[in-house]
């Protein structure tokens, strides 16, 4: 079996599939790698080097535009993630019934 190799540009919803893949977190959605890319963005009180490192601002990567899409260069995304691992509440638990346990 050949191995599979990541491309060299990667857009939000297939970086948040293979972020999973790779076992860096237990769940990720394209809507959720955004919201942290914008949180990580504007969060002033992160440290730079933890700071998103992809957008237009000094020390971030330019996204790569095709289309209307975002691209990330895979490989500073991979370091990125495997340094500052995504953390959360994690996937929705589904509608509760009133009155029960959480």
């Amino acid at each position: 079996m050949t191995e599979r190799k990541d491309p060299d540009y990667i857009s939000f919803t297939d970086a948040a599939a293979l972020i999973v893949r790779r076992g860096l977190t237990g769940s990720m959605t394209p809507r959720g790698l955004r919201y942290m890319a914008h949180a990580r963005s504007t969060n002033k009180d992160l440290p730079p080097e933890q700071r998103w490192p992809f957008g237009d601002k000094p020390g971030q990567e330019p996204y790569l535009p095709a289309g209307r899409t975002r691209m990330m260069r895979t490989e500073t995304l991979l370091k990125y993630l495997e340094k500052y691992p995504p953390s959360g509440r994690g996937p929705a638990k589904g509608e509760q019934a009133p009155g029960s346990a959480v």
